[in-house]
C-alpha cells in the first residue's frame, strides 16, 4: 500500500505501457478493449489483486484457522458471534475516517486525492504492524499441547500435502465437498451482484471522491449492519446451525433477485424515457441494500457457520479442507464469474445488456447453495453437533 500511494499512483501515466496498450487494441475486439486498460493501468490491477490475496490469505485462513484450533462446537456457539461483532465493528471507524479525509482534502486541495492515500498508506501500516504484535502476544500466551494430546484429540495423521493433492483431497470428502460448494456459492453469487452494482453506479458517480464517499458511507453502513447481524447470529444458532447457516443464502435472495430486476428493467427498450432515470436510481438503492446486507452476513452469520462445520473435523481434514476451501474454491468461484461476466460483455456487448443472465446466474447459483446448507446440515448432526 505505501508503495503503491507514494510511488506507482502518482506516476501512473508514466508506468502506463501506453504504446503496447496501443497496440493491443488495434488488433482486439471492442469488447475486448479493457484487457488493454488493465494492462496500461497494471498498478491498480495490482493492488486490487494484492487486497483480494490478504483478506483471504491472512485475515480468513490464518486467523480462523487458529481460533478453530482453541475452539470446540459448545464453546463456539458463544465466541464466534462475539468475535464476528468486535472485529466488524472496524467499520463504523474505517468508514467515517475514509469520508472525513477525502471530504475534507479533496474539497480545499488539488492534491487532496494523493494526500489522503497517503494518509491511508500510514494507517494500513500501523493496522498491519498492530496485528503482527497481537498475533505474537497472543501465542505466547496460548496454552501449548503435548504432543500426545495432540494427536488424541487429532489423531497421527499425515499435514504435509502439496495444494493440487489437497484439492483432491477436498474432492474425496463429502463433507469437505458441501463446504465448498456452500462458499463457491456465496463467491459467485455476491460478485455477479456486487460487479453488475457498481458497473451501474459509475453511471451515476463517475468521478473518484464521489465514489470513494459513496463506498466510505457503505462501509459504515456495512459495520452497522454487523453489528445488528452479530445479534441475529447469535440468537439464530441457538435454534441450530442449519437455520443458522440458510440466513446468509435467503438474504441474499431476498435483495439480489428484486436488484437484477429492477436493473435491467430499467434498461429495457419499451420503457419510457421519463422512468429510466428513476428505475435505475431504485435499482442502484436496492443494490446498494444487496450489497450492505449480503457483507454484513457474510462477515458474520457466513463466516460464523461455515467455521463452526470446520470444528469436529481432524487435525489432517482442517488444514487442507481449509487451505482448498479458502484459497483455491474461493478463488475459482470469483474468477469463473468474472469470466462468465467478460464472456457475456463480448456477447451481448455489456453488462447492463446483460442483465437478465445475470439474474438467471444468479438464482441457480443461490439454489444450489441452499441444497449444499442442507446437505452438510445432515453431516453436521452426525458428528453430534
Amino acid at each position: 500500500m505505501p508503495v503503491f500511494s507514494l510511488y506507482l499512483y502518482p506516476n501512473l501515466t508514466e508506468l502506463a505501457p501506453s504504446s503496447l496498450c496501443q497496440m493491443m487494441s488495434s488488433y482486439l475486439p471492442g469488447n475486448l478493449i479493457l484487457i488493454s486498460g488493465l494492462l496500461e493501468n497494471w498498478p491498480l490491477t495490482i493492488l486490487f489483486a494484492c487486497a483480494e490475496l490478504w483478506s483471504t490469505g491472512v485475515l480468513c485462513t490464518l486467523f480462523w484457522s487458529t481460533v478453530n484450533d482453541t475452539s470446540t462446537v459448545k464453546s463456539a456457539s458463544r465466541e464466534y458471534p462475539l468475535l464476528t461483532l468486535v472485529g466488524n465493528s472496524a467499520s463504523l471507524l474505517s468508514g467515517p475516517m475514509i469520508l472525513l479525509l477525502v471530504h475534507q482534502l479533496t474539497g480545499h486541495n488539488d492534491d487532496g486525492w494523493q494526500i489522503s492515500l497517503t494518509y491511508l498508506s500510514i494507517i494500513f501500516v500501523v493496522c498491519g504492524l498492530t496485528i503482527i504484535w497481537l498475533y505474537y502476544h497472543s501465542m505466547k500466551l496460548a496454552p501449548s499441547p503435548s504432543t500426545a494430546t495432540s494427536q488424541k484429540k487429532h489423531g497421527n495423521t499425515a499435514t504435509r500435502l502439496p495444494l493440487k493433492n489437497s484439492f483432491l483431497y477436498l474432492a474425496k470428502c463429502p463433507y469437505l465437498r458441501n463446504i465448498a460448494l456452500i462458499m463457491l456459492g456465496y463467491c459467485i453469487a455476491i460478485n455477479m451482484a456486487e460487479v453488475a452494482w457498481k458497473s451501474q453506479l459509475v453511471r451515476v458517480y463517475p468521478t473518484e471522491s464521489e465514489y470513494s464517499m459513496l463506498m466510505g458511507q457503505l462501509t459504515f453502513y456495512t459495520g452497522l449492519g454487523c453489528l445488528l447481524m452479530s445479534v441475529i447470529t447469535a440468537r439464530l444458532i441457538r435454534y441450530g446451525w442449519r437455520v443458522a447457516a440458510l440466513g446468509t443464502p435467503l438474504l441474499m435472495a431476498c435483495t439480489g433477485i428484486p436488484f437484477f430486476l429492477v436493473v435491467a428493467l430499467s434498461n429495457s427498450n419499451w420503457l419510457p424515457e421519463a422512468l429510466s432515470a428513476p428505475m435505475l436510481l431504485a435499482g442502484i438503492s436496492i443494490g446498494a441494500l444487496c450489497n450492505v446486507t449480503s457483507k454484513s452476513a457474510k462477515y458474520t452469520l457466513f463466516d460464523a457457520t461455515k467455521e463452526m462445520a470446520f470444528i469436529p473435523l481432524n487435525n489432517e481434514q482442517k488444514l487442507k479442507g481449509k487451505a482448498s476451501i479458502e484459497l483455491i474454491v474461493s478463488r475459482a468461484g470469483k474468477s469463473s464469474s468474472a469470466l462468465v461476466q467478460q464472456l457475456l460483455i463480448v456477447t451481448l456487448g455489456s453488462l447492463t445488456a446483460s442483465m437478465h443472465w445475470l439474474a438467471s446466474i444468479f438464482m441457480v447459483i443461490t439454489i444450489v447453495w441452499l441444497v449444499s446448507v442442507d446437505a452438510l446440515s445432515k453431516q453436521y448432526r452426525r458428528y453430534g453437533c
